[in-house]
């Protein structure tokens, strides 16, 4: 039911296939989020089939809260419940709890938090986390993690790899009580910006024999240097047989850049979250992109690779270009001063119009990154 294989390579990058129940996916491969089983911007599953997309991933967290895994296992879990027949990553939902800052308490044991909704007091163990996402039905699940914030002590990381490392353990064993072969379990590596901390929970990570292996961290405010310093650090201690999953980045040139240290899976907010911010991502440099992938240590310029623009500012209130030609979906000669129109005016429309520009453009830009490694 599951596979993975690479089927061609230049320099590090990857070109890849991942079976599973639900569909195959060719990688390099991006995962929009939907956060609670829907994309934000009004856009229906019915519009990422006409865009190709492969892949969704949805929190763990967000729908243990709203409406429940019951509730979503009832409806034959998460593709029954959104009507998506393709295959669907679901995150532990520990990094959105810990996120809440103060309101968690962390133990050996697990985590207790309070839910943002309502104040409720709510507790996720390795072995919850696991049986959430078996009712969710995804095809890759993720362990329960301590994700560190970028700054915690050398101290604070050690103690977030050793126990993401027990709770991995405690993740596979739980595993075992669900059918064979219906869900994919990564094993997250921890380790923050030390790079020995990083070879250490990868090391330990592949004794537990995981299909695949992520790359997690808050690394966000580490800076395009320090990304690509870690990622390679974590890469270099991975199985080359295994999916590389690096998670929470997603800039067009963070992107570029992990392909071709030899990752294969993202995810990210960025695309949706930007959109309907008025954050536009267009003009995509696909000569660029080759020059990028076949000379690996070329430093990457995102000006030269894509254009970004805030269409919610004043200079597109009468520009009349149009938004986004050639666009599967957006067929009609929308402007980006109607859609500027849109956007000021808080219409959902203009969310819409956004969300699917950008995500389009990412498309693009996998699909691209696919036909240079492929050659």
């Amino acid at each position: 039911m599951f596979s993975f294989a690479v089927t061609k390579q230049l320099h590090a990058a990857r070109l890849s296939r991942l079976s599973t129940p639900h569909g195959v996916i060719e990688g390099p491969f991006f995962q929009f989020v939907a956060t609670r089983a829907a994309i934000r911007g009004m856009v229906f599953q019915e519009d990422l089939e006409k865009m190709k997309v492969q892949i969704v991933l949805a929190n763990t967290y967000h729908l243990h809260l709203q409406p429940g895994e019951d509730i979503v296992a009832k409806a034959g879990g998460l593709h029954g419940f959104m009507q998506w027949s393709g295959p669907i990553t679901t995150d532990s939902g520990g990094y959105q709890v810990f996120s809440l800052g103060n309101n968690v308490k962390l133990d050996s044991e697990g985590v207790t938090f309070r839910s943002h909704i309502d104040g409720t007091l709510l507790r996720l163990t390795p072995e919850s986390a696991m049986d959430i996402q078996h009712k969710l039905g995804a095809d890759i699940v993720m362990p329960l993690d301590v994700c560190t914030p970028f700054g915690a002590t050398r101290e604070e990381v050690a103690a977030a790899v050793e126990q993401t490392y027990v709770w991995a353990q405690r993740c596979a064993e739980a595993m075992q009580r669900f059918p064979a072969n219906t869900q994919a379990l990564y094993g997250i590596v921890q380790g923050g910006v030390y790079p020995d901390l990083r070879q250490q929970a990868a090391e330990r990570m592949r004794e537990l024999n995981f299909f695949g292996y992520s790359i997690g961290g808050e690394l966000q405010e580490a800076g395009e240097k320090e990304l690509e310093k870690v990622v390679k650090a974590t890469i270099q201690h991975l199985p080359a047989d295994k999916p590389r999953y690096l998670m929470g980045y997603g800039t067009p040139e963070d992107i570029v850049e992990a392909v071709r240290a030899g990752v294969d899976q993202f995810d990210c907010v960025l695309p949706i979250r930007n959109a309907r911010h008025g954050q536009i991502m267009t003009d995509l440099n696909k000569e660029y992109v080759a020059e990028c992938l076949q000379d690996p240590d070329k430093p990457i310029d995102p000006k030269k690779l894509y254009t970004k623009f805030d269409i919610t500012k004043a200079p597109y209130r009468s520009d009349y270009s149009l938004f986004s030609p050639n666009h599967p979906i957006i067929q009609k000669s929308y402007t980006k001063a109607y859609v500027h129109h849109l956007l000021r005016a808080e219409g959902p429309s203009g969310l819409r119009l956004a969300v699917l520009h950008n995500i389009h453009f990412y498309e693009q830009l996998m699909r691209e990154i696919r036909d240079v490694i492929r050659g």
